[in-house]
């Protein structure tokens, strides 16, 4: 006969009370309760329509207030009462239904988009009971593998997260919410975040075009459905407590003497046996512990990084035993590879073997795997055997930054490229500074480090010399040693006389990166002025002539009037990122702010201390040192070993920062 209605069995196999909600979200009216309290163990059944849409949820931890409120800490729907009369608040589990929509069909899902509340399943099943199409749901406990950013918290005195946020949710920007510029599926592919959910729950739906086959499922036959809040496989979210028998007051009966002799042996025996047994443990424990420190370490990047692992054997075998190089650094050599699952096209470093603790590769792993943002690489996989290490990325198709620029720039200028570039590099490094779980400093910003995707999209890699702070309030970072390139070093970086190393020593090396970018095509200008005095540096250079209104120099004659007021822009914000004083360097959210505004509501910034006479400059100069202020030529910048490039700074020139200390004010 023809189905007029069907049935949804609501089941509770929580430890705890769950308050369900339901929302139609199409045409047809719903005529049974929105919202109902279901105990520990309890079960209710839902009538609706044979054709109908909406979505059930489970709320918790609901309570009533003195002036008769009803509100829930995950999941309320803001009606003020138990029947709902809207959608859940997120972060929650979503089972949705779209009954009888196309050809007789339903299409239904478990959505993690508005984050995660509460584990359940769905089972379809036909009108006798039977299990009918495939059972989906999320049934693992979220709240335990949630990124900290992510995690809700409950009332005061709760130490336990009670929910997981989505990305979108929490930092409200397009790239995570796939909405503006990156409102298709191309352009916002799946976040750490989203894959994190993902890899948990591989049959939700866990972000907004995660729309393939493994997320929305059909049904035919007009079956009824069983959802389960905690179905048994989740293990309880609540501690269980455990009870000891006392042992028994009753006394034992009296022995004769020739039994208590028996017995007085056999607990000797006893004694000597499981002494000897503790000996050889207490022997085997420790040979473990010494043999298997090393495994530990192991466990702990894992327990960090959370993402796939691969053995050096698979990667050999992804690399096609290292045949392609893409390119060579100091930490080791990038070779094109497949992920032998998927045929993905990836980028494999090599780092370097070494006997150390690997702080630069557990670094870089770390930092990577907490990130996700549209202009930083995304990190797919590692492998960690003892001294063999990779790392593995996204391959991005259109080199580094500094290939590309020689390659498509040396003639003539794309200004609006140039710009996108710049904008795109400072969004990431925004990211790292402010939006991260803890701020990271990447402390190597050069054109090396910035790879091009498909689109031309500028992205931060290589993230070897990175540190995390501890909170985002934390701004002088802690350096042992210098590091990062020179000719993009902060001056603090390697002189405690200029300031503490912080992220503002990333906004130093990025102005350099924009400057040399605008510089690309006077290379050769550069390399001539260069070999008539020492102490030509590009950025004293690109000023000279800026300030003297010589902007035909700088761009080139064929400029237009559009791309001179980008030129322009680029000029300033670059040398106000390269200011010897820290405090005098915007931060990274004023960089975005000042590209993206007016070119009028900019400033000429001071000029940077950065020039000297050419005998000053000799004088400060050792045979095996580099300064930031020599004259080392675009694109070919090292890096300094430890026993080598030692940067010393003239007395003039500490003078001078030490006179604009005055203008030094809180960032």
């Amino acid at each position: 006969g023809v189905v007029t209605s069907r049935n949804f069995t609501i089941e509770n196999k929580c430890d705890y009370t769950v308050w369900p909600g339901v929302l139609t979200t199409g045409t047809t009216v719903l005529n049974s309760t929105t919202g109902f309290q279901l105990n520990k163990g309890e079960s209710r059944v839902i009538s609706t329509p044979s054709s109908w849409t909406g979505r059930f949820w489970g709320r918790s931890l609901c309570s009533t207030s003195s002036t008769g409120n009803f509100s829930c800490a995950t999941g309320d729907c803001g009606s003020g009462k138990i029947e709902c009369s809207g959608g859940a608040a997120p972060p929650t589990t979503l089972a949705e239904f779209g009954l009888n929509v196309a050809n007789g069909q339903d299409f239904y899902d478990v959505s993690l988009v508005d984050g995660y509340n509460l584990p359940l399943v769905v089972v379809p099943q036909t009108q006798s009971g039977q299990t009918l199409c495939s059972s989906i749901g999320c049934v693992v406990n979220l709240t335990k593998t949630c990124p900290t950013e992510l995690q809700v918290m409950g009332r005061s005195g709760q130490e336990e997260p009670i929910a997981c946020m989505n990305a979108c949710q929490k930092f409200k920007t397009p790239e995570f919410c796939c909405t503006g510029e990156y409102s298709t599926p191309k352009k916002c592919p799946p976040s750490l975040y989203a894959k994190n959910f993902k890899n948990e729950c591989p049959l939700a739906y866990s972000y907004a075009y995660d729309d393939d086959a493994t997320t929305t499922f059909r049904c035919s036959n007009s079956p009824n459905y069983v959802i389960t809040f905690c179905p048994p496989i989740t293990p309880n979210i609540t501690n269980s407590t455990s009870t000891v028998e006392s042992p028994s007051q009753s006394q034992p009966p009296k022995e004769t003497n020739e039994g208590t002799k028996q017995k007085s042996s056999w607990k000797l025996k006893l004694i000597l046996g499981v002494s000897a047994a503790l000996t050889v443990m207490i022997i085997i424990i420790v040979v473990i512990i010494v043999k298997r420190k090393s495994e530990w370490n192991d466990k702990n990047v894992e327990a960090v990084v959370m993402l796939k692992r691969y053995s050096y054997k698979r990667v050999k075998k992804m690399t096609n035993s290292f045949a392609h190089v893409l390119g060579k650094g100091g930490f080791g050599i990038v070779y094109k590879g497949k992920l032998p699952d998927s045929g993905q096209v990836v980028a494999v470093k090599i780092l370097k073997e070494t006997e150390g603790n690997g702080e630069e590769f557990i670094n870089e792993v770390a930092s990577m795997s907490r990130t996700s943002h549209v202009n930083i690489v995304s990190l797919l996989g590692f492998c960690y055997e003892r001294n063999k290490r990779a790392i593995v990325y996204e391959f991005m198709p259109n080199g580094s930054l500094d290939k590309y620029i020689s390659k498509n720039m040396s003639t003539k200028m794309d200004w609006e490229r140039v710009y996108k570039i710049a904008v795109g590099v400072s969004r990431g490094l925004e990211y790292l500074h402010n939006r991260c779980v803890t701020r990271i400093v990447h402390f190597d910003i050069k054109p090396q480090n910035i790879l091009m995707d498909d689109y031309l999209c500028p992205k931060i890699s290589d993230f070897g010399l990175a540190k995390l702070c501890k909170n985002k309030e934390e701004s002088i970072v802690s350096m042992l040693d210098a590091r990062g390139t020179a000719g993009y070093i902060a001056p603090e970086v390697f002189s405690k006389n200029f300031g503490g190393a912080s992220h503002k020593s990333d906004v130093y090396s990025y102005g350099m990166v924009v400057l040399e970018m605008i510089g690309a095509r006077n290379i050769e200008k550069l390399n001539n002025a260069q070999s008539n005095n020492s102490s030509v540096y590009f950025p004293d250079w690109i000023y000279k002539d800026f300030e003297q209104g010589e902007i035909l120099r700088i761009f080139g004659d064929q400029i237009t009037e559009e791309e001179e007021k980008i030129a322009k822009k680029l000029v300033l914000v670059g040398l106000w990122c390269i200011q010897m004083n820290p405090f005098d360097r915007p931060p990274m959210i004023k960089v975005i702010e000042m590209l993206e505004g007016s070119l009028e509501a900019l400033e000429v910034p001071p000029k940077p201390l950065f020039y000297l006479p050419a005998a000053t400059a000799r004088e400060t100069l050792e045979d095996n040192e580099t300064s930031i202020f020599s004259n080392l030529t675009q694109f070919e910048r090292v890096t300094p070993s430890a026993s080598e490039d030692t940067l010393h700074f003239s007395k003039e020139v500490v003078q001078q920062f030490e006179e604009t200390q005055h203008r030094s004010g809180s960032s």
